[in-house]
């Protein structure tokens, strides 16, 4: 690993997590909707988030949902940081045992994180299947957003964003590499691609753009 990425752990605190219990316990919900429509009506959403289903997702954040686990999770595939550009960039990093393995980077958007990537990166770095496409997988977590730091000026578009996993995909060995994107990460991708071709070999995204007029 090069001397200016640093391996990085993921640890809250117990005070941390206990805060956000208490927090969650406390949170003042709105009231139910207007017209009660019981599961699996599709028309339950027409009024917004059913009060039930947030109900659920409190309780499953406050009391099922289990932190460790996920720190666990992430820390076993592999996670750094270094700087670009000032800015301390964290990232995931699996590389694959297979030797025609493509370097491959994953950006994810707003308002998630690393999180929607990570049930898919063993099996992209190591597919079960032999003859599948295998990948050294890289996963930055944005500007601001997760282990990233908050930038201290302006400036960090999708642009400056996609010219910083250039940099980072260079520092890790990889010149050339292909790209995947969703939400706003789809848009930083659709850059890389378009600014960035003597590196890119290809990109992919599930976010749709149509064009203005």
């Amino acid at each position: 690993m090069p001397s200016d990425v640093q391996a990085f752990e993921a640890h809250a605190t117990d005070a941390d997590l206990d805060d956000l219990r208490a927090r969650l316990a406390a949170a003042r919900l709105p009231e139910a909707e207007t017209v009660h429509r019981a599961a699996p009506d599709p028309r339950r959403w027409e009024q917004g988030v059913p009060l039930a289903d947030l109900t659920d997702v409190v309780d499953y954040w406050r009391t099922g949902y289990n932190w460790r686990s996920f720190e666990e999770r992430i820390n076993r595939i592999g996670q750094f940081r270094t700087t670009i550009d000032d800015l301390g960039i964290h990232f995931l990093h699996r590389r694959s045992a297979r030797t025609d393995a493509t370097p491959l980077i994953l950006t994810h958007g707003w308002p998630d994180s690393i999180a929607r990537f990570i049930e898919v990166v063993d099996e992209l770095a190591d597919p079960k299947d032999a003859d599948a496409p295998a990948f050294h997988v890289v996963v930055p977590s944005l500007p601001g957003f997760g282990y990233s730091d908050k930038p201290a000026t302006t400036g960090w578009g999708t642009e400056k964003i996609a010219a910083a996993w250039v940099e980072l995909m260079g520092r890790l060995g990889y010149s050339k590499f292909v790209a995947h994107g969703g939400d706003w990460g789809g848009n930083i991708t659709t850059v890389l691609g378009g600014r960035f071709p003597a590196h890119v070999l290809g990109i992919h995204t599930t976010f749709a753009e149509g064009r203005p007029g």
